[in-house]
C-alpha cells in the first residue's frame, strides 16, 4: 500500500505590502472623515454666532430707538459710538462678552432721506446709523442700518 498524501493547508497569507496598502487606504479615509467632521463643527459655530449676532444687533437698534424716544438724547452729527452709552448697551438683552456693539458715525439726512453735507455738519434731525455686532474671534459680524429721528414733542424743538 502506498501511503496517501495528506492534504497540506495553504500557508499563504497577506504580504506586508498588502497590509500596508490596506492601512494606508483606511487612514486616508479616517483623515477625510475627521476633516469633514471638523469643518461641520466650525461651520456650525459660525452659523450660531451669526444667528446670535443678528438677534443682538436688532436688540441694539431697539435699545437705541427706545433711548431716543424715552430720553430725547438725540446727538446732532453723532460720531462713531455716540449712542453706545450704558443706557443703550445695558438694554441689549444679556449681550455676551464675546460680542461687541459698534455704531458707525451717523449720516445726516434731509426730510426726504437724502444725505446732506457732512462738513460742516448740517444735521436736520434725521440720521442714518449703521450698527454692528462683532464676535470676539472675528468669525461673525452682523450689521443693520436704521434711520433715527430727533424726537418731537411738547417742549422740544424739531428744527
Amino acid at each position: 500500500m502506498v501511503p496517501r498524501a495528506t492534504p497540506r493547508r495553504s500557508e499563504t497569507g497577506e504580504s506586508l505590502v498588502e497590509v500596508l496598502v490596506a492601512l494606508s487606504i483606511l487612514s486616508i479615509a479616517a483623515v477625510a472623515i475627521l476633516a469633514g467632521l471638523q469643518l461641520s463643527v466650525q461651520a456650525s459655530d459660525i452659523h450660531r454666532k451669526q444667528t446670535t449676532g443678528g438677534a443682538y444687533v436688532r436688540s441694539y437698534a431697539e435699545a437705541i430707538e427706545s433711548h431716543l424716544r424715552e430720553n430725547g438724547n438725540y446727538v446732532p452729527c453723532a460720531p462713531a459710538n455716540a449712542y453706545n452709552v450704558p443706557a443703550v448697551t445695558g438694554h441689549i438683552d444679556t449681550l455676551p462678552s464675546t460680542f461687541t456693539p459698534h455704531q458707525a458715525a451717523a449720516v445726516p439726512l434731509d426730510g426726504n432721506g437724502v444725505q446732506v453735507g457732512a462738513a460742516p455738519c448740517q444735521d436736520k434731525g434725521v440720521q442714518r446709523l449703521r450698527l454692528e455686532i462683532r464676535s470676539a474671534d472675528g468669525r461673525a459680524t452682523e450689521s443693520l442700518t436704521i434711520v433715527v429721528r430727533k424726537p418731537c414733542g411738547a417742549g422740544s424743538s424739531c428744527s
